[in-house]
């Protein structure tokens, strides 16, 4: 039996459906027939077996006389194909006609691909190695070119084709792998092309919940049965994992499919949540979908975007490192075994990372003409930089805000109050500050707060210490950081975190960026000291 050039259109599709790069080369003369693997590109470090499914006579580009190839088990080969598909292959016996019915079917591309995929759960013997360059194979015929690879590496994939090995045939396609981002949504209306704030690193206060967002590329899927897509996102210690899937929690875990790495969540795009598993597993969130083909809209080139809200903890590392946060994708990555019960068939992209830092407030209090003379017992809180809220802190760290206490407000004007037989003027009442918010300075003058943003805020003394005057002002407080404000973090901490200051109503402090310090020295002067005899006003 003759098979004409329709039947190569067909295996051609086979190859470029399964990404595959090759050249086959026949010698009219030489009865030579070799496959040219690319020693650059896609290919370049991967490795191939070449499995002989026909065997046939070659003239003129015309194949006849075709039988099974000594890489195939024939018998299994057809009981596989007509089970798979009986209308198409019931009738067949013979690799001859296994032939026949793919010519008959050339422009089927589904086809192609089950049959690859049956052929290579097929293939037996050792097959013929290929080297990068030209091999040689054992005649014409049809060939799987099976991917070989111990591991293609991150972001990689494996190929498979069914070749005809007949003239001179090169394929150009490419593989196709998926991506993944991950953004930290900071406190600045900055768009870098994600959203609004989105970017690589970030400083926050410990406590404070802020948006993440997870952006994995759909790849072209066309290749696969099913297709297997899982974020694997860690967390540092510092960082509180966020709750599963709960609506009406804004650090819940959601899943977005977007036609943009930077999308309306909350009105244009699609919640396509309930069609991921979801799993908080101590620092580590996992959200997987066995299937993504299945899911209805998700095409080539959109982008599947996970959201959920995280805050730092009081295990938060002040200064560099800083608390990065981590993401991988895990994809399907063999087309022949991506059908149901096929096992080993995944890769990973590489990892991407974002990082958040916090910083160390230290305040020194001293006597305001001798700043060698360390004041202890003076007591402060630090307020927000509108002074409506005063920090929490326990164990030396920032514990969130709460409300400064009413007496604390700006009065309202003073009433005149008659009581006989005695005359009040009454204020705004009493300081009733709570002790969570109190900040006293210890034995050498010290006090330090953990876990603040960069920005500003304002120490109020709330008792000087014994003999020295309170101060009449707030003091104001500015910590400024320099952090990477791209889209392209190295993943060095160096560069992310570059420069760290600190000012005390304008005059400089002290500043580790390392460490992610700052310091600043507060000074009181002593109160008038009356004599113990004699002096204005002690005698009658």
């Amino acid at each position: 039996m003759k098979h004409t050039k329709k039947l190569t259109s067909l295996l051609l599709a086979l190859v470029m459906l399964f990404a595959m790069t090759a050249t086959a080369l026949a010698s009219q003369s030489g009865g030579y027939y070799g496959v040219t693997i690319p020693e650059d590109g896609i290919l370049a470090g991967h490795t191939f077996t070449a499995y002989q499914v026909f065997k046939a006579r070659e003239e003129d580009g015309v194949l006849s006389d075709v039988d099974w190839g000594n890489g195939i088990n024939g018998p299994a080969f057809l009981a596989a194909l007509k089970a798979a598909d009986p209308a198409v292959f019931n009738s067949c016996s013979t690799a001859a006609d296994v032939a026949k019915a793919l010519d008959d079917c050339a422009d089927d591309n589904a086809l192609a691909q089950q049959v690859a995929r049956i052929a290579e759960k097929n293939k037996t013997g050792n097959g013929t190695a290929l080297q990068q360059g030209s091999t040689a194979l054992p005649g014409a015929g049809y060939y799987l070119i099976v991917d070989t690879t111990a591991d293609v590496g991150q972001g990689g994939a494996y190929n498979a084709a069914l070749l005809q090995v007949v003239g001179n045939i090169t394929v150009n396609v490419k593989t196709d792998a998926p991506s993944v981002e991950k953004k930290v949504q900071a406190d600045v209306d900055v768009n870098g092309g994600y959203g609004p704030g989105f970017r690589d690193v970030a400083d926050f206060n410990i406590g404070q919940t802020t948006i993440f967002h997870l952006i994995g590329k759909v790849p072209d899927m066309s290749r696969y049965q099913t297709y297997k897509y899982t974020f694997h996102d860690t967390f540092s210690t510092g960082l509180t994992p966020p709750t599963i899937n709960d609506p009406e929690n804004p650090g819940s875990v959601r899943v977005y499919l977007s036609n943009s790495k930077y999308a309306d969540l909350f009105d244009h795009e699609a919640d396509i949540t309930s069609n991921f598993n979801i799993a908080v597993n101590g620092q580590k969130l996992t959200v997987s979908c066995n299937n993504l083909k299945a899911i209805s809209g998700v095409t080539q080139g959109k982008y599947i975007i996970v959201e959920y809200g995280a805050a730092l903890n009081s295990n938060a590392v002040i200064g560099r490192p800083g608390n990065p946060n981590t993401v991988y994708l895990e994809y399907s990555n063999r087309p022949d075994q991506s059908g149901a019960g096929d096992t080993n068939n995944t890769g990973r992209t590489p990892e991407d990372k974002v990082v958040v830092f916090t910083y160390q407030l230290n305040t020194s209090k001293v006597d305001g003409q001798n700043p060698n003379t360390k004041l202890p017992n003076a007591q402060f809180v630090l307020l927000s930089s509108a002074k409506l809220s005063v920090a929490k802190v326990i164990d030396g760290k920032f514990a969130g805000w709460v409300s400064v206490p009413s007496s604390e407000l700006p009065p309202a004007p003073p009433q005149l109050v008659i009581t006989l037989p005695l005359l009040s003027i009454q204020g705004g009442g009493t300081t009733s500050w709570d002790p969570e918010t109190i900040l006293t300075s210890d034995a050498n003058g010290l006090f330090s707060i953990k876990g603040l943003d960069a920005g500003t805020y304002y120490l109020r003394e709330i008792k000087a210490p014994r003999y020295y005057n309170s101060l009449t002002e707030d003091i104001e407080v500015k910590i400024t950081a320099t952090i990477y404000n791209g889209q392209s973090w190295d993943g060095n901490p160096a560069t992310a975190l570059t420069a760290l200051s600190v000012t005390a109503n304008g005059a400089p402090g002290t500043a580790n960026v390392a460490t992610g310090t700052v310091g600043i020295t507060v000074g009181n002067n002593r109160g008038y000291e009356l004599p113990e005899t004699g002096g204005i006003g002690t005698t009658i």
